[in-house]
């Protein structure tokens, strides 16, 4: 039997220890790589139509299928992305889904953009829910504005090789959204609206150029010229804060947006008193919006409407009530142009009852944090403001970057937490 011997060298016991393992080399855990996917994803939306412009331009032609493929790409990333074990994200799929299969089925016409219109934000939204810090969020909107600042500033300077090499004209004559003959202005490879012929609202000394950056239409460069001033607003503990704000206002100008300028204080004066607005209200302002459209619209007496916001309002109310019953249940055969009236052309697509529900899911989605309502209500009157106008709040260009945001806020802890984390950072591990 062996016997306990004690320790005859004078070394003390711990400079006889192994030597320790060297650390293991850091390596990225998987919300930091599907984070990244996720900020490619929603850049790819707000850039990839400048991509197949400038493939249309030098490369091959491209049509309107090429165009919905590349939609549909970033769709179902976006929901690949987005599926984790919660049931919520297919349970609304589902019903979704068999609503739309309804409506379609009593059409005279099938159109699938009736689909691809509520896909959007249900994809986005979702995709933003499984966000962990609203950090990231930062970072993308950040990256997103100096990308379109950039490239805006490249068209406006160098417009000459822009259009050499991104002719938006020929591109969207090739995807079928406008026709030979259709530009306003003669010789102009710009978008139709893309020159303001009685000169510039904002700092008419700029020329009657109106920027469209990778977004290539003037009035989704106001709309996100318009979400850039939201977002940096609503962040106030954003780090490049400023920034952002003045990338929104760079953007705002160089489109000549004078209704996202408007948009704007609008937004400004909503974080002032939202708190103050119960939630039934703000699930009905479409409702009044639309019932005041329609009233003006029976009781004017106007013959024409003109190029401001009263003649706007005219020309949505008249769009309006070109909708019959079967019209506002999305059961029309209908074949008109609906799209500067968002309002008008939501009712067409998707009907009363799918449009009232998704609507409604939104406003009554619970948030993490009471804080969230100082984004989300702003929001609702962005959404509302520029459907009066257009429903350009479709397009996946901005969409899927406004719709990841409030899936972020909305399961966001709040500024309580954000302050937490920055002063204690071990709080969040």
């Amino acid at each position: 039997m062996s016997r306990w011997r004690p320790e005859t060298s004078g070394a003390p016991v711990w400079s006889r220890l192994p030597a320790a393992r060297p650390t293991a080399v850091r390596r990225p855990d998987t919300y930091d790589l599907w984070i990244r996917a996720a900020g490619l994803l929603v850049i790819g939306t707000i850039v990839f139509n400048f991509f197949l412009a400038f493939l249309n331009t030098r490369v091959m032609g491209v049509s309107q299928n090429i165009v919905m493929l590349a939609e549909l790409v970033l769709i179902a990333g976006a929901m690949i992305l987005a599926a984790d074990r919660r049931a919520g994200l297919y349970a609304l799929l589902a019903v979704y889904l068999a609503y739309v299969a309804l409506i379609l089925a009593l059409r005279p016409e099938l159109d699938l953009k009736a689909i691809r219109d509520g896909l959007i934000p249900i994809a986005f939204y979702f995709l933003g829910r499984r966000v962990r810090d609203i950090e990231s969020v930062d970072r993308i909107v950040l990256l997103s504005a100096g990308i379109v600042v950039a490239i805006g500033f490249f068209e406006y300077f160098l417009l000459d090789l822009f259009v050499a090499n991104v002719n938006v004209l020929k591109y969207y004559i090739s995807r079928g959204t406008l026709e030979v003959g259709d530009n306003l202005v003669e010789d102009s490879s710009l978008f139709i609206s893309g020159t303001r012929m009685q000169g510039r609202n904002l700092l008419p000394f700029l020329g009657t150029h109106r920027v469209s950056s990778v977004f290539l239409e003037p009035v989704a460069m106001g709309n996100y010229g318009a979400f850039l001033v939201l977002w940096a607003v609503f962040r106030k503990d954003m780090t490049h804060r400023w920034l952002l704000l003045a990338a929104a206002c760079v953007v705002i100008v160089l489109g000549d947006a004078r209704f996202g300028m408007m948009v704007c204080f609008a937004l400004i004066a909503v974080i002032m008193v939202y708190r103050l607005v119960p939630r039934l209200i703000w699930v009905l302002v479409p409702a009044f919006i639309t019932l005041a459209m329609a009233v003006y619209g029976m009781s004017t007496d106007a013959l024409r409407w003109e190029d401001d916001l009263g003649g706007r309002w005219l020309h949505a109310s008249w769009l309006l009530l070109k909708l019959d019953t079967q019209g506002v249940f999305g059961i029309s055969s209908y074949g008109g142009f609906l799209e500067d009236n968002g309002y008008a052309y939501s009712l067409h697509q998707l009907g009363l009852i799918g449009i009232a529900g998704l609507w409604s899911l939104y406003i009554f989605a619970p948030v993490r944090s009471p804080d969230a309502w100082r984004f989300r209500a702003p929001l609702v009157t962005y959404i509302c403001l520029l459907m009066v106008v257009s429903a350009s709040f479709y397009s996946i260009k901005t969409a899927g970057l406004l719709w990841f945001c409030a899936g972020a806020v909305d399961v966001w802890r709040g500024f309580a937490a954000s302050r937490q984390r920055t002063e204690d950072p071990s709080a969040s591990r």
